[in-house]
């Protein structure tokens, strides 16, 4: 009985050994000398860090469609610190520093290290989708910024913007890469810039570009009426020009909004009568059945639907000139 288990044993390992020699050969065969440091360390031979790895010679094997030339550069550029030295394989203390330097960066939100024997890493970075780009009062840059409010390097781009106009608060503010926003006309706007395209814009064929979000009434502070809205949206019309629309409330705001569906609703029967938005200078989308009335330039006899608020609204909050 004792034979028969001893035989067992020395079968196992022997089916091991030969597990662990044709992974060795194949090894070899397919990766060249390093190998035999990578397989005597993961043996349990001697300490070993294992081979080196530069880690300045990267590659992006794949990229998501959203980051273009320009962001590409600046996302390299942030990661390259962390990128110039040489790691051992198997040198888990390092690499964690490594992750730990990389996912610092203001651009990544997320890193995994996965080791590709003998002598490689492959690198698995979330990266900080970009939804607007702020803008001070006088259209000056400051930074990109996420769905989630934090701040990225300002690169050349065609997000849509946010500016800082004078009305709504703070001709500027304060930018630190990587930390969280505490501007609220910005992360409205980038909640906004989020839901324009992951919700409205695939329900309107064609639907024209965003360019701009106005949180300049954000709480209603600048102006209250029918017509002041707190947030505004410039579309692109076909000849390049803004084309401003009343939006509504931000989202997740206590009081109710027009559904994403009846603003897309809106868009698509104007687009049915002005394709490209052409020759039109603003609108309304909140409004489902009267839109038309709305639209700018008003044809002859159209009223104007927000005459009868006029005496309603508090002057006092109704700024003069314009911005």
């Amino acid at each position: 009985m004792r034979s028969n288990q001893s035989n067992s044993v020395v079968r196992a390992v022997w089916a091991v050994r030969v597990i662990v020699i044709v992974t060795f050969v194949v090894t070899v065969w397919m990766f060249g000398p390093n190998a035999a440091a990578v397989l005597a360390a993961r043996l349990g031979g001697e300490p070993s860090a294992g081979p080196m790895v530069t880690l300045d010679h990267v590659g992006f094997a794949g990229r998501p469609d959203w980051l273009d030339e320009s962001m590409l550069v600046s996302v390299a550029e942030t990661l390259s610190p962390w990128l110039g030295d040489e790691i051992g394989l198997l040198d888990e203390q390092t690499s964690r520093r490594m992750r730990d330097g990389l996912m610092s960066t203001p651009w990544v939100r997320e890193v995994r290290v996965e080791r590709v024997f003998p002598d490689r890493f492959r690198l698995h970075l979330a990266l900080r989708r970009p939804a607007v780009a702020v803008l001070t009062a006088d259209s000056e840059p400051l930074c990109l910024i996420d769905e989630l409010g934090v701040m990225l390097p300002w690169v050349e781009n065609s997000l849509p913007t946010l500016r800082l106009y004078r009305e709504g608060g703070s001709p500027t503010m304060t930018v630190t890469h990587g930390a969280g926003s505490d501007e609220p006309r910005a992360l409205v706007a980038a909640a906004i810039a989020k839901e324009w395209r992951e919700q409205l814009a695939p329900l309107v064929q064609g639907c024209p570009a965003l360019l701009e979000i106005d949180a300049t009434n954000l709480g209603l502070h600048w102006a209250v009426g029918p017509e002041y809205p707190e947030l505004r949206v410039h579309l692109r019309r076909i000849d390049g020009q803004p084309v401003i629309f009343g939006y509504g409330r931000p989202v997740g705001s206590r009081l109710d909004r027009v559904p994403v569906a009846n603003k897309a609703e809106v868009l698509r029967k104007i687009l049915a009568k002005h394709g490209g938005l052409e020759e039109l200078i603003a609108g309304d989308l909140r409004f489902g059945v009267r839109w038309e009335e709305f639209l700018q330039p008003r044809k002859p006899g159209v009223p104007d639907p927000n005459e009868p608020w006029q005496e309603l609204v508090p002057k006092k909050l109704v700024p003069k000139g314009g911005r």
